[in-house]
Order: C-alpha cells, then structure tokens, then sequence
C-alpha cells in the first residue's frame, strides 16, 4: 500500500482529537472508513499505531515516534503546497516556549526581535508545559526553545544558559517577608501554593518545606501560584527569574539550602545551522537572566559568540 497524505493526516488528527470518530468528522469520512485507513496504515508500516486495549485510544511507543515523523511530513507538505502563494514572504521563525518564564522574559525577548526584522521575519511560538512538552513538540514543531527543559529528550541540543536560584516567595505583608532567609524548620507554620505532584518541579521543591506541610492551593501553573501568593494566600518556591513577574508586589526570600534549576536554549538535532535570528533572541533573553542578578554559565556565554 502506498503512503498517502489523507492516511497521515487521518492519523494526526487521531492523535489530536483523541477520537476516531471526531477524527473521520473532520475530514469528511465515515467511521467504518477512516478505521479501515487506519488499520491498513498499520499493515504498511508493520507495527501497532494505537493501543486498542482500553476505552480510549492511546499512541503505543511506534506510534509516538512515527506521530513526530508524521507531524513533520505533513508540516513538510503544507510548505510545498503553499509554496507558490508564500515564496515572497518573510522568513519564519518557530519558537517553543516553557511557560513559567514566557511573559516577562522570552515574549519581551522575542518582539525585540521582531521589530527588528520587521520587514523580514514573521514569529511562530507555542508554549508548552513542562510536564507535556516531550509529546507536544511533536505536533509543534520549532527551530529553537527556551525554558526549563527538566525531562529528557535525546533529540534536541540543549546549551544551558544558566542555572537559576529557587527562593522562597511571599506577600509583604507575610510574616516570613522579615527574614533575609529560610529554611523547612522556618515554614513550619507557612500555608503553601504547591504545583501539581506530577510536575518535576514539585519533586525538586517538595525537600525545601517542612515534613508536615499545609498545602493552601495546587496549581497547575507557576505563574498562577505566584499570582495566589500576590494576594498573600500562601507562599511559593520558585526561580528568581520566574519570580519576577511579582517581584515589585512580593519578597524574594534566600534559601538555606540552595537549589538551582537549568534555563536552556534548545533546538532539534536535525535542525543544521543556526539562524543568526536566534542568537539575537539568545541575547535579548541573557540580558534579563544578568538583569535578574544570575550569571550565565560558561557554555552559555560560549553559544552566545556562536560557538
């Protein structure tokens, strides 16, 4: 059976629908048809794409990594169909983003940059989670990211531009705003704002607050943990530079026990040279990390001059 591009767009909207049924809806073919693509897809390439056990249908490890070969194809494709209509137009840039530092250090970062090629470059960005971000890359393709990558991803490069000191945050008008510093034995009668336990972050945190912690929220979200902590509902461990949103509004308290976490640049090892656009934004968000008080790392100021 030939490959076709309707059989991958069939299976990328699978993915992305979660549904066989949405998926034959979107695309203009019966239920009975689009399985019967998918089944025949599957015979081609030799392997299961879905796992077919439970209620809902989810990508077996063959079908994750043909869905990122497939998303790429199809992006690929577009490209070529649009080609004619798009050959005179700026030049894109995909960016991916982790979101704790999006709005105040890569955004600003990034329209830096578009005003200065605004006669030759348009910007593509998706921000992702950090706990989604190994499967949503997938269906986002990007030229460069920014952001804490925590998990493992064996095909992307990753230069870490510094590693940023957590600190404890708390409103003004919370008793631990006196202190220049805290450790467990401090918070034992602090409320936190604690992100979801399936975030790495939270792992990375958990060892800073006292053995008997009273949890006042669990957020999804960084920023929306600083922005109860804002309100004075709770304190929050964070980085400084994702602190910053807060930081006129809250105290950024030193820790005791110091922790750090890696702000990288990162990019997919089939991506080639580098765009020179990306060093500039490069730089443009290593000035808020040194304008934050944290220095970047000697591999960071290396990739800065290109190296």
């Amino acid at each position: 059976m030939e490959l076709k591009s309707k059989s991958i767009r069939l299976f990328c909207t699978v993915v992305e629908t979660g549904s066989l049924l949405a998926a034959a809806n979107k695309i203009a073919l019966s239920a009975s048809a689009a399985s019967r693509v998918i089944s025949q897809l599957e015979e081609r390439l030799g392997f299961d794409l879905f796992d077919r056990s439970g209620k809902a249908l989810t990508l077996t490890r063959e079908g994750a990594d043909f869905y990122r070969v497939a998303m790429e194809s199809m992006r690929a494709w577009q490209r070529l169909e649009d080609y004619s209509r798009e050959r005179d137009r700026k030049k894109t840039l995909r960016i991916a983003v982790l979101a704790r530092h999006c709005s105040d250090v890569i955004i600003p970062a990034v329209v830096t940059i578009m005003k200065r090629h605004e006669e030759t470059l348009r910007v593509t960005m998706d921000v992702h989670a950090s706990r989604d971000i190994h499967y949503s890359k997938y269906s986002h393709p990007f030229d460069v990211g920014f952001g804490t990558l925590l998990s493992t991803h064996d095909d992307l490069e990753k230069t870490a531009l510094a590693h940023l000191p957590f600190c404890l945050v708390a409103s003004r008008q919370h008793p631990l705003a006196t202190l220049e510093s805290v450790g467990p034995r401090d918070c034992r009668d602090a409320e936190f704002v604690i992100l979801s336990r399936d975030t790495l972050e939270q792992e990375m945190t958990r060892r800073l607050m006292p053995e008997e912690a009273r949890i006042a929220a669990e957020v999804s979200s960084t920023q929306v943990a600083l922005r109860f902590v804002r309100r004075n509902v709770g304190v929050h461990f964070t980085d400084r530079l994702a602190a910053k949103s807060v930081a006129d509004e809250c105290s950024l308290i030193e820790l005791k026990e110091p922790l750090t976490i890696p702000f990288y640049v990162f990019w997919p090892k089939t991506a080639g040279r580098i765009a020179p656009e990306v060093y500039e934004c490069t730089r443009e968000i290593a000035a808020s990390i040194r304008a934050a008080g944290i220095a970047l790392t000697p591999e960071g100021e290396a990739f800065l001059r290109g190296k």
